[in-house]
């Protein structure tokens, strides 16, 4: 039976530091230096007396026990017994307890996922860590109430000092974000078969040719088949007319309009009680070969109340829930998007905290995360409302400014940034421990990499690895500044 004891509970009760922890377990990449050093030099603790030694473990407890999700690892190779895992697996599993867990588990990676995911979870795990040495996956988990939850696997393999490879995980709860994306998804598939199964018949008619295309469901309408007299009225010409029709259910047809430089946003005008009525505007010029318009095709869909909850479900599924701004999936979908079509000079900015992990130790977590939401406050502020602000994880955050070019105004705008939203209190701080006073802000210096595209198209991810690597000049070259590479 796997013990929480070999994190938590074994010295307590053996009256031994020694097998409080593993001698050979690395510490989750997101423990501060306190608690790595407590998780890895437990045996020498010990050597510091029983008492400096039981400090230790109680801080190696109050760090893991207060990070949310779950920790453990298991060997990568040969059976995926777990080996150690956090106090937090118990509440992600509902389990009063160690026993009820290796009961619930078998004490093995596979028994935490749920049957059916079980081939997928191991076959994209192996995928990804053929490349890398991280794995990123997503699956549902049984608790011990029968309740199916999902969780996100962020994964991590690494060798001991005997060689062997463990994978070291944290799980987080994520259900309610599937269940938004689910019903975002399900928002967006009901809009699409409403317009599919409405009432409206829409025709093109290619006037040199004769073809007419009829989208909409006209015999469900009008009880037989289209005739060009339906469509041939009031003529406006003298040339002949004979209609070759063919028929096309509404899908096929928004695809063709959408080739014809469409329109579509949603958008609200006063009501009569001077609330915003939400509606739909769908609407596409076609033009002549000298360029004169010839004609607008449109339509405007009462769409207030699912507009009101797509707009709510959007926002849970695309926006990190700390600080309000993109999250990473959400950002890398516009991103590439925007990179696809763009034909204007671009700059992607790697936006990083100096030293955030010093913030947490020092101030707490709860202040580290007040920094990060006014380094977002900020950066929204700095850009324009096309450009596009995200937060990638951690203390790492990402701009992309479309039509920004390398030039005196992108250096302002980087210097701006750079200077980040702690200046002036860092200032009166700094003035305040000059006059024997103690500085009581977390306000550390923000450090910048950009990547500036002169002609686009451009792959994200060659565009990113530039701002990246230009992020850590920066960083070399003592941060709380910005560095800019421009690709010509």
């Amino acid at each position: 039976m796997v013990s929480l004891s070999r994190i938590f509970r074994r010295g307590e009760a053996s009256g031994t530091e020694a097998d409080s922890v593993p001698t050979n377990a690395a510490a989750p990449a997101n423990v501060s230096d306190a608690a790595a050093d407590a998780s890895s030099g437990a045996v020498s603790a010990s050597a510091a007396g029983p008492a400096e030694a039981s400090d230790v473990l109680m801080l190696a407890r109050e760090f893991l026990g207060n990070f949310p999700g779950g920790m453990f690892r298991y060997l990568a190779e040969g059976p995926d017994t777990l080996d150690c895992v956090s106090a937090g697996m118990l509440s992600l599993f509902g389990c009063a307890d160690a026993a009820a867990f290796s009961e619930l588990t078998g004490d093995t990676f596979t028994g935490l996922v749920y049957p059916d995911d079980r081939e997928r979870v191991l076959r994209e795990i192996r995928e990804q860590v053929a490349e890398r040495n991280d794995d990123h996956v997503r699956y549902r988990i049984l608790r011990a109430d029968g309740e199916v939850r999902w969780v996100e696997d962020w994964g991590h393999l690494a060798a001991d000092a005997e060689g062997r490879r463990w994978f070291y995980v944290t799980l987080m709860d994520i259900t309610d974000q599937v269940r938004d994306e689910g019903d975002l998804r399900r928002a967006n598939e009901r809009l699409e078969i409403l317009t599919a199964l409405s009432n409206d018949v829409l025709f093109d008619i290619e006037c040199a040719t004769g073809a007419a295309h009829v989208y909409g469901d006209f015999e469900g309408r009008f009880g037989r088949a289209p005739e060009q007299s339906d469509f041939v009225v009031h003529r406006r010409c003298q040339k002949p007319c004979n209609l070759d029709i063919t028929s096309y259910d509404l899908s096929p047809l928004m695809e063709q309009i959408g080739e014809n430089s469409l329109v579509d946003f949603e958008t609200s005008t006063p009501g009569p009680d001077g609330e915003p009525v939400w509606y739909r505007y769908q609407s596409v010029v076609l033009y002549d070969g000298e360029g004169g318009p010839v004609r607008h095709v449109g339509r405007l869909l009462d769409t207030s109340e699912a507009a009101q909850r797509e707009s709510q479900f959007r926002r849970k599924a695309e926006r990190d829930g700390l600080t309000g701004l993109y999250n990473r999936a959400a950002a890398l979908d516009r991103i590439e998007t925007l990179l696809a079509s763009e034909d204007r000079p671009c700059t992607l900015i790697a936006v990083d905290v100096d030293d955030f992990k010093g913030v947490n130790d020092t101030y707490g977590h709860l202040a580290g995360d007040a920094v990060l939401k006014e380094l977002a406050a900020f950066l929204s502020q700095v850009m324009r409302k096309e450009d596009v602000v995200a937060r990638m994880g951690g203390d790492e955050f990402l701009i992309f400014a479309p039509g920004l070019a390398a030039g005196p105004a992108t250096d302002r705008v980087l210097e701006h940034l750079a200077r980040g939203p702690f200046a002036t209190q860092r200032a009166t701080d700094e003035a305040a421990k000059a006059a024997g006073s103690m500085a009581a802000h977390a306000t550390p210096t923000i450090s910048i990499g950009a990547a500036c595209c002169l002609t686009p198209p451009m792959p994200f991810e060659e565009l990113y690895a530039v701002a990246d690597s230009t992020l850590y000049q920066a960083k070399e070259a003592g941060k709380a500044q910005y560095c800019l590479t421009v690709i010509g």
